[in-house]
């Protein structure tokens, strides 16, 4: 096992729940006893359902998996979930979906810096594991899912344990049934549109475009690494690669074409336009546009082919 995961291992404490402003349904069996044979009920049900917002501390571990399939949606934060002991710890972020099937050992829990805030929802039924296979679920062990950025909160998960704090009659069950049933069906669609994981150069140009619409930002260059999901070294050498010079050389040559831009087109100050395209100081980029362009700003905005300020 490797350090992180012995870590975890002697962290782990079973608190699933007790979150301010938490949710949290079980729905109880003598109700299932009464209207486990619905037809409406038989193909799928909830059992348990909630959300635990900013939920610090949470850790949960089976040993002998759980007795229903679990989806937990991350909304907001970060968390982590593995499968036995010693098997790797899975980072789970925002926007991620995770899948725990039934008997399957299993732990999870929230980030301690980032706790995140996840939704879930416990169901049975004799649609259970084609609808986990129709959502992205291949089978076997547990699966983490990455949705479109942005695109978490269409699965509205929400509404399943909304629906059973009302209460426990039939109608109710069938209606959390029926929402569940969509959750999941729009979770197929966005588990689809997300599509394969793109390349390493697909992922840099991605990079390329957020430096060209944002040229003013403070980029690190261990963020923009980040971003596409690259070390720094790797990072540095595809996206020489794709663009003919570094990310900090690219990033200059962008400020400078979009401060020629703005030169050219506006009556902002030499300062103004500096602040727009990322540099604090008017002097120094003063000295970076005349060592790109050859001439200075004011020069450059009357025509000019050179000499002072």
């Amino acid at each position: 096992m490797d350090g992180r995961s012995k870590k975890l291992d002697d962290l782990m404490k079973h608190k699933p729940h007790g979150f301010a402003h938490e949710h949290f349904v079980v729905v109880p069996g003598r109700v299932w006893a009464e209207a486990g044979s619905h037809a409406l009920l038989k193909g799928l049900r909830v059992t348990d359902a909630g959300h635990f917002p900013n939920a610090k501390g949470h850790r949960v571990e089976r040993l002998a998996g759980a007795e229903t399939p679990l989806v937990i949606v991350c909304l907001r934060g970060r968390g982590w979930v593995r499968g036995g002991a010693g098997e790797a710890v899975q980072m789970v972020e925002a926007g991620d979906v995770v899948w725990l099937p039934v008997g399957r050992a299993h732990a999870y829990g929230a980030d301690e810096a980032r706790p995140w805030t996840v939704t879930y929802a416990h169901f049975a039924g004799s649609e259970a594991e084609a609808w986990m296979r129709h959502a992205g679920w291949r089978g076997g062990g547990l699966e983490r899912l990455r949705l479109p950025k942005g695109r978490v909160e269409e699965l509205r998960l929400d509404r399943v344990y909304a629906i059973l704090e009302g209460g426990y009659d039939v109608r109710r069950l069938i209606e959390a049934a029926a929402v569940l049933r969509e959750a999941l069906a729009v979770l197929g669609r966005l588990v689809a549109e997300a599509g394969p994981a793109r390349s390493a150069r697909e992922r840099v140009a991605a990079v390329r475009e957020r430096l060209r619409a944002e040229p003013g930002r403070a980029w690190r260059l261990d963020e923009l690494a980040a971003e596409a999901g690259l070390s720094v070294p790797r990072f540095a050498q595809v996206f020489r690669e794709m663009a003919g010079a570094s990310p900090i050389d690219y990033l200059q040559t962008v400020r400078m074409q979009r401060a020629c831009q703005r030169l050219a087109a506006s009556e902002s100050t030499v300062a103004e336009i500096a602040a727009e395209v990322g540099y604090e100081d008017p002097f120094y980029f003063t000295r970076c546009f005349r060592r790109v362009m050859g001439l200075s700003p004011r020069a450059y905005r009357t025509g000019g082919t050179g000499g002072g300020d």
